[in-house]
């Protein structure tokens, strides 16, 4: 989940694109019949929808004679409405989620494995596993992400700098980008709701795990040394006057147009930003995995989204075949071709078609066996994550001590209600 901020860009062309295997609607001498007059309820990120759903909505719409109440929410209202309604049983049959909602509120979502079990055995094995609670899975992948680095292929040739694969590589590689062309080459968001994605991505980097299960009980790993490594490391960035001061407050919007417009050389993002970047600066862009504290250390962020049935739905049934329809191989396929994401289905990673549009899939092959976990298994996610924030920001600024920093997080970390898996 992307989570907290939305890429506001929507191209014409790859709707148009997207929708280009549209088929005459037909109405009758198929199940699709027995829906006909129904109405359903849909609400969802502009993530998750990007430039194409919108159109395969329509297409659902006129082929089964229904209507669908379709909402595209920013993330920003999105995150607190949708825990709103699962917490108050508000009436919603298709919910566009992430790991967030079946963690806090299990009871409140409808297990889906006897629904899609086709589907479930031809999509991509570990994002099916990480949709199931306890047995049964609770939501249908159609939006796969992870945070990898990007990097401008002009100005890392200009200023003669090596693609970095360790912390210290990348301490010189980013000396070297700042001073050809006298900007800060690599700007994150680590402001106060995103800092947490950036800290536990690097911690993975370090070679430690945010969370382990020991005999049943979780423990987080905030106050190992590694982590203190990680802080240092982020610390010594701001330091060295190697990253803008402002990087606590700046947003991954701003992040995203630095380097949409050629300012910077770097950045870390999810990789569908991939598809909302200008032609020319596609083409001009490269793809690595994040360095890590040591050669061959790495880490990555699940940004995954789910289509989820809410057990308020008042019309399972319908909701269900709306899934069913859009998350197609084809559907699915023509997201990945137009707007650059992640396939869900297990073929399609050996699709010729998908292989030439989405050039960083090597990089996501590296980088997804280092993964952190934005939504760890406890019903505080978000608390968490402004609690990182609150208690690594001073020592970030030379304000606390790094270990003192960490041992006040773990404490916290520790005294959240757990969700066993």
């Amino acid at each position: 989940m992307k989570r907290f901020f939305v890429i506001a860009l929507v191209i014409l062309v790859s709707a148009s694109l997207y929708a280009g295997g549209k088929q005459e609607p037909r109405t009758g001498g198929t199940g699709a019949s027995r829906f006909e007059g129904q109405t359903i309820v849909v609400k969802l990120s502009p993530d998750i929808a990007m430039s194409g759903l919108p159109g395969v909505t329509e297409q659902f719409e006129a082929e089964y004679g229904v209507d669908v109440d379709y909402n595209e929410i920013g993330w920003d209202v999105w995150f607190p409405q949708q825990a709103q309604i699962l917490a108050t049983d508000e009436p919603l049959d298709v919910m566009g989620n992430g790991k967030n909602a079946w963690i806090e509120f299990p009871d409140k979502l409808t297990p889906l494995t006897d629904l899609f079990p086709e589907m479930f055995a031809e999509m991509v094995p570990e994002l099916v596993e990480y949709s199931t609670l306890r047995g049964e899975v609770m939501g249908v992948p159609f939006l796969a992400s992870y945070q990898i680095m990007f990097y401008n292929k002009s100005i890392f040739e200009g200023a003669a700098a090596a693609i970095p694969e360790t912390w210290d590589e990348f301490v010189v590689t980013l000396r070297k980008l700042n001073n050809f062309n006298g900007n800060y080459n690599y700007v994150a968001d680590w402001t106060t709701e995103n800092f947490f994605l950036n800290f536990i991505l690097t911690m993975q980097s370090s070679g430690v795990k945010e969370y382990n299960w020991v005999d049943g009980k979780l423990v987080f790993n905030f106050d190992d040394w590694r982590t203190a490594e990680t802080v240092k490391f982020m610390k010594s960035l701001l330091d060295q006057d190697l990253i803008d001061p402002g990087v606590l407050v700046q947003l991954q919007q701003e992040v995203s147009s630095l380097f949409d417009q050629g300012d910077i050389a770097m950045m870390a993002m999810w990789e569908m930003y991939a598809g909302f970047l200008a032609e020319e600066q596609f083409e001009n862009t490269g793809y690595f995995a994040f360095p890590g504290r040591e050669k061959g250390m790495t880490g990555t962020l699940d940004g995954h989204e789910y289509l989820l049935i809410p057990k308020s739905a008042k019309n399972p049934e319908l909701a269900a075949e709306y899934i069913r329809y859009v998350a197609t191989y084809e559907n699915t396929k023509k997201r990945s071709i137009v707007d650059k994401c992640i396939p869900v289905y297990t073929e399609q990673f050996n699709d010729p078609e998908v292989i030439e549009a989405i050039p960083f899939l090597p990089v996501i092959d590296l980088v997804k066996q280092n993964l952190a976990d934005q939504f760890p298994p406890i019903t505080t996610t978000y608390e968490l994550r402004l609690e990182a924030a609150t208690q690594v920001h001073p020592a970030l600024l030379g304000q606390v001590p790094i270990e003192e920093a960490l041992a006040r997080l773990q404490a916290f970390a520790q005294a959240q209600q757990s969700v066993p898996q």
